[in-house]
């Protein structure tokens, strides 16, 4: 067994007032021939920052990141691809307790999350789970939803929260009777196995809720208080 462990930023997010943007996936491939994860887009924050997507967030805001995890192995192995959460870090938990998270397969119907609950917590994702077994070239789709509540206050203005999370990569060779075509399965007859454990981390969130009082009280006097 090989296992290589690399410690890299955290979930991060970033409310701020600035244009929108295209939506841009989030992109975690691994890397066959290196033996590791490499993610994608990165930022200034984070070259591990998976979430494009969160910034310029504002209370009240529903928004849904899209992540790719891809298998870029040569085409004699397969691997078995999961993920788990170690929650957030000890200085931003009471941040990341106010924000809803959700994360589920883009394919899968609506309600079929593998975790669901306030983004501070591991959950459903405190244990490792399988997105899937992958071919070369094989990818799994998944829709992260982040719930901003909009009553969060100014005592969280300029905040920054943190989450870890894992990849594990089981990695097999690929046998006669396996399919030509990617696709997903759980049985193997196991020859050999490496796993390869890498923290990722994405969205940033630095929260400036004055620029949203100023723009409520324009839209809905005396509505709420910030």
């Amino acid at each position: 067994m090989k296992k290589i462990i690399a410690i890299l930023c955290g979930l991060i997010i970033s409310i701020t007032l600035i244009f929108p943007v295209a939506a841009v996936n989030g992109k975690v491939t691994y890397d066959g021939n290196a033996k590791e994860f490499i993610f994608e887009p990165g930022s200034a924050h984070s070259p591990t920052d998976l979430f494009p997507d969160f910034k310029g967030v504002m209370p009240g805001d529903n928004l849904t990141q899209k992540i790719t995890v891809k298998n870029n192995a040569s085409n004699d192995v397969k691997v078995k691809i999961y993920i788990r959460s170690l929650g957030a870090t000890e200085d931003s938990a009471d941040f990341m307790s106010k924000l809803g998270l959700q994360v589920k397969k883009s394919e899968e119907n609506e309600m079929a999350y593998m975790f669901d609950s306030s983004a501070d917590k591991t959950a459903q994702l405190t244990d490792w789970v399988c997105l899937g077994t992958l071919y070369s070239g094989g990818e799994v789709n998944l829709d992260v939803i982040l719930k901003v509540p909009l009553e969060l206050d100014n005592d969280y203005q300029s905040k920054i929260g943190y989450i870890d999370w894992e990849f594990m990569i089981e990695e097999y060779p690929i046998e006669d009777t396996d399919p030509k075509p990617p696709q997903t399965g759980n049985n193997f007859n196991l020859i050999f196995w490496s796993s390869i454990t890498i923290c990722s981390a994405g969205m940033i969130l630095i929260l400036l809720f004055w620029r949203k009082k100023e723009q409520k009280e324009q839209q809905t006097p005396n509505t709420h208080n910030w």
